[in-house]
């Protein structure tokens, strides 16, 4: 097996991958109809074939008779991210189009295609990687864990009238060339930990656009149409073919207040000749309970979201921020059965802010034990040390370590919104 960049001329055999793996109603040979993929996603993929001397650079794809489409067994990619994660922004893989025909299954080239990823990764100085699983199982034996959930909140639009404000300002439909005017938004409305800086490519490609239907955007300003906005909405109108009718399927409600908000619920709310409920996604805590005369009218469900793990440890305990006026120092050692630079022994010394980190092996007795899934979840914030502990998936050797574990690494709530 060769792992490589997909050539540009291959790129329909990438794609006939992707669509029988993720639509096989439409079969192995059609082509994706969605937008453009932005920039920053690097195609990859195993070749069947022995590896090429002088092998195509990952970042500098050769002729490509160098390879055969045809030998194209199993394909994924990667977004290049910046997320903030504790005190900084950080570089983040966004791992996605994961997919193999039926006849390179059950063969493990999907792990040994992610184990290339990840080191590329590691050698490129990204110490972290996400991604929104097909199958949570599959990927936590990939050494990834569940940093977030989210709530999905159904609701008649009529239920919504108690939350809604007198008319006041203005509201605008809104198309590509506005995305800097919904980044101001964005960026003061976006503001959980492992948000995602978002560029102008990704607005115009991912925002503004789908894989099935374009989403409509609309934003509100307490002015006139061309203000500044104080609060967006990106939905699709879908007709799921039951009784019930039509759905206003809200993906991103941004708002910079909660006078905003309540103009964008006023916006959702004056759709109620158009359909039977409105849809929100949103962060796990989530609610409209509060907001509506009757609480009961909002089913709200909470499920599980996407996944991440750390590729490079001693990059990432030294990348990220710890609590000033404290001085320790903590060994750690690290199972993971799928990155091997990273199963070890890691002596952390934290001091004015910053960590430094040192390989020690055997040499040292371990403050704590953790596997690659556990101490993700402590890096990004998505689990304390306790919880952690409770599901027995960090041991700590006294009371004191687990206390310092607590303090360097205090919970966030992230929340990653970007489907990618």
């Amino acid at each position: 097996m060769h792992y490589s960049a997909v050539p540009d001329a291959h790129e329909n055999v990438f794609d006939g991958h992707l669509v029988y793996a993720f639509s096989p109603e439409r079969g192995p040979d059609h082509e994706p109809e969605g937008p453009d993929r932005p920039a920053s996603f690097h195609a990859r993929g195993l070749y069947d074939t022995e590896d090429i001397e002088n092998a195509v650079d990952p970042e500098d794809p050769r002729d490509p008779e160098d390879l055969d489409a045809a030998d194209l067994a199993v394909v994924c990619g990667y977004y290049d991210f910046a997320a903030r994660i504790r005190g900084g922004v950080r570089d983040v893989a966004g791992v996605s189009a994961v997919a193999s025909p039926p006849e390179a299954r059950r063969r493990g080239l999907v792990r040994d295609l992610l184990g290339h990823v990840h080191r590329e990764l590691r050698d490129d100085g990204v110490a972290f990687a996400a991604l929104w699983p097909f199958e949570y199982p599959f990927y936590r034996r990939l050494g990834y864990e569940r940093i977030c959930d989210y709530a999905r909140i159904e609701v008649a639009p009529d239920a919504l009238s108690s939350a809604c404000p007198d008319p006041a300002g203005s509201y605008e439909q809104l198309d590509a060339d506005d995305w800097p005017r919904l980044d101001a938004v964005y960026d003061e409305w976006a503001t959980a930990e492992f948000r995602l800086n978002r560029s102008e490519d990704w607005w115009r490609n991912r925002v503004f656009e789908s894989w099935g239907t374009d989403p409509y955007v609309y934003g509100w300003t307490d002015g006139d149409p061309g203000d500044a906005l104080r609060g967006y909405v990106v939905y699709t109108i879908t007709d799921e073919d039951d009784a019930e009718g039509k759905t206003m399927a809200v993906s991103e409600f941004a708002h910079v207040d909660r006078e905003a908000c309540g103009h964008l619920l006023r916006f959702c709310r004056n759709h109620d000749s158009q359909v039977e409920r409105v849809r929100f996604t949103g962060p796990a805590n989530t609610r409209l309970f509060d907001d509506l005369d009757d609480p009961r009218a909002a089913e709200t469900e909470i499920r599980p979201g996407p996944m991440a793990r750390v590729v490079d440890v001693g990059r990432a305990l030294e990348e990220i921020a710890y609590p000033e006026d404290f001085d320790v120092t903590l060994v750690l050692d690290v199972r993971d059965d799928a990155c091997e630079w990273n199963d070890d022994a890691f002596r952390l010394h934290v001091a004015d802010g910053r960590g430094a980190v040192e390989r020690v092996g055997d040499d040292a007795e371990a403050d704590a034990s953790l596997d690659i899934g556990a101490l993700s979840r402590l890096v990004v914030g998505s689990h304390g040390v306790d919880r952690l502990v409770e599901l027995g998936t960090v041991e700590v050797a006294s009371e004191s370590d687990r206390e310092t574990l607590a303090t360097l690494f205090p919970e966030t709530d992230p929340f990653l919104r970007e489907g990618f």
